[in-house]
């Protein structure tokens, strides 16, 4: 049977892009919004979703069914959402899309088998439809993805690399560990060079011999702090996968010590549709060493 409605647990920033790109291409988009935050209720507005109270009813009404929210959040979404199918006697196929270890994928995985439903392990990396014109990469891998792959091509670009569960949750978190790792080093790199004092010196001299990578510190740094409460959670679930591919996991588990930092300035108040983009690169750096615990001047 084709694909018709999407439902899409739940509608942040990624989610609510997926909504809008899938509604633009003919599907009908659902959610359950009780006990969701103001902003996810605004976001969910705006994409113009419906909103069915219950998991229960989602999971009646869905052919497809996308979670895509925080890692730390998955298992019991899952969990969750299988009691709904049980209750609502009907199997939609169930595609995790978070920023997951392939170990933990398994345990979502098992959930969704409790419910006698079909579940397809996923990855997404680039930024939300919308921003990507469709762009977006959506991996997936399992043993029955025909469902997901419907939507290749309407709003998201979807590349399935094989039957087993974890393969694309584990490319989601090689990819992220380069990128979501180097942001974090970054961070850390210019708040130990701020806390000594040493902030002009070090800009001048990548200024001089590493203008690209001083670049990319001024664009990111700044806005770590709007998901860095999420990106800890990443952190710590490619910590996982490096651990279990026998590597060492360190270099993840400070960086998720840096998302924890900078989830701790006044910036994480903000969100994507409020920050302050004025702000002067020294003026964030000031909050993040003000941010450290325990706090600690070595400048003197």
């Amino acid at each position: 049977m084709a694909v018709q409605t999407i439902a899409i647990l739940m509608p942040g920033d990624m989610g609510h892009g997926c909504a809008i790109t899938f509604r633009e291409n003919g599907f009908r988009v659902v959610t359950n919004l009780t006990g969701r935050s103001e902003r996810t209720c605004g976001l969910s507005a705006n994409a113009e979703i419906e909103d069915l109270g219950s998991f229960e009813e989602v999971a009646r009404q869905s052919d497809l069914v996308l979670s895509i929210l925080p890692p730390e959040n998955a298992l019991e979404q899952a969990r969750v959402f299988a009691d709904a199918m049980l209750a609502a006697g009907t199997k939609p196929s169930y595609v995790d899309c978070n920023a997951i270890a392939p170990a933990t994928a398994e345990e979502v995985g098992a959930e969704i088998a409790r419910a006698g439903a079909p579940f397809t392990d996923g990855g997404i990396i680039g930024r939300n439809p919308v921003a990507e014109n469709g762009g977006t990469r959506l991996y997936v891998s399992g043993p029955d993805t025909a469902p997901v792959r419907e939507l290749d091509g309407r709003g998201i670009v979807v590349r399935d690399i094989g039957e087993g569960i974890g393969r694309a949750s584990g490319l989601k978190m090689v990819y992220a560990s380069a990128t979501k790792g180097t942001f974090s080093l970054h961070a850390a790199v210019l708040t130990t060079a701020h806390a000594m004092g040493l902030t002009d010196d070090y800009i001048k001299e990548l200024t001089e011999s590493q203008p690209a990578m001083l670049a990319a510190m001024e664009r990111m740094i700044p806005r770590i702090p709007l998901d860095a409460a999420r990106w800890e959670g990443e952190m710590r679930e490619i910590a996982a996968t490096f651990a279990a591919a026998a590597v060492t996991p360190k270099f993840h588990e400070g960086s998720g010590d840096m998302m924890a930092l900078a989830d701790r300035t006044p910036i994480s108040a903000e969100t994507r549709e409020t920050v302050d983009t004025d702000r002067t690169l020294i003026q964030v750096l000031d909050m993040y060493v003000a941010a450290r615990s325990p706090a600690k001047d070595v400048a003197g």
